[in-house]
């Protein structure tokens, strides 16, 4: 009997001690655990602000179901459109036929010529992406008709409406300004005289293309010869039946490497050449367009790309 009641009082007190410990451990892990402060309106906006942060793209929708993109998909993505030219604009003729018609020259190396019978070089390379981008900006599918031109030919066939634009090593002058529009400049060089060594000539035959711009050089004697185009020089090069020639700087180095004899550039004629794209004067909205295509490339980085590639 006294055994089982010192256990009986063994486990009162055992009791009796939990339930003195229990409320001091309690206040003790009370005293760690900061109470938690109300939330008030600036502390919520806060909140608020932070999860309207989260980026659009990452946010899964709700009715996304398990194992699907939870990206928008690529194939929903597109550009801004641009706006529509007025129903009477030339541009808008084009963006109704889809064809975009476009004056090119082909005896210019390394700008424009034939390769395997087809249109290669950087102006022509240009114009496809002048042609791509308006696509772009108008939601169109535009397709290029080539128009091969001479250089003299350039300022009239923008004037006869032959073509909607001039990509052709087309120098903006103040001449041709007063004739045609001209599209911010792409591209500048500048022209260099061209020497056969070794000089035997007492009266220099001095060629030049029909239509390009034309320096004054100082010092140089001689029979100025036109030519249609740069083939043509390149042929009388070979044949020695110049002495000079005068071209953008591209286009003489060019020059150089495909004739047989020996020609160097012998110096700059100090005179800048600034390409710019052609259009007729009246086609005001078209020129608009090339502009903010032209822009586009130039941003991307493609403008750029082209001259290391070509030049």
């Amino acid at each position: 009997m006294f055994v089982i009641g010192g256990f009986v009082m063994k486990r009162a007190l055992a009791i009796v001690i939990i339930c003195m410990l229990v409320p001091a451990f309690a206040q003790s892990q009370d005293k760690k655990t900061p109470a938690k402060k109300p939330t008030t309106r600036k502390a919520a906006a806060k909140k608020a602000e932070s999860v309207s942060a989260v980026p659009l793209a990452r946010v899964v929708a709700p009715s996304a179901k398990k194992g699907e993109d939870k990206l928008v998909p690529l194939y929903q993505i597109d550009s801004a459109s641009h706006k529509n030219p007025p129903a009477y604009s030339r541009l808008s003729q084009i963006l109704n036929s889809q064809v975009l018609r476009v004056c090119v020259r082909a005896d210019i190396p390394p700008f424009g010529y034939l390769s395997g019978g087809k249109l290669t070089g950087f102006d022509i390379h240009l114009a496809r992406l002048l042609g791509k981008r308006l696509s772009i900006h108008f939601k169109k599918n535009l397709h290029i008709s080539w128009k091969i031109v001479q250089a003299k030919k350039r300022v009239k066939s923008l004037l006869q409406n032959r073509c909607d634009f001039v990509v052709a090593s087309f120098s903006k002058t103040a001449k041709r300004a007063k004739q045609v529009g001209f599209s911010r400049i792409y591209y500048k060089t500048d022209k260099v005289l061209i020497e056969r060594k070794p000089m035997t000539a007492k009266e220099p035959v001095i060629a030049v293309v029909r239509g390009t711009t034309m320096p004054k050089i100082k010092g140089l004697k001689g029979t100025v010869v036109q030519f249609n185009d740069y083939n043509e020089i390149i042929f009388a090069m070979s044949a020695g039946e110049i002495d000079y020639a005068i071209a953008d700087q591209p286009i003489g180095i060019h020059m150089i490497r495909s004739s047989n004899k020996n020609y160097r550039i012998a110096r700059s004629l100090g005179q800048a050449e600034m390409y710019g794209v052609g259009v007729n004067k009246s086609n005001t909205h078209l020129l608009k367009a090339i502009n903010a295509a032209l822009l586009d490339l130039a941003n991307s980085g493609e403008l750029a790309y082209l001259q290391r590639q070509w030049l």
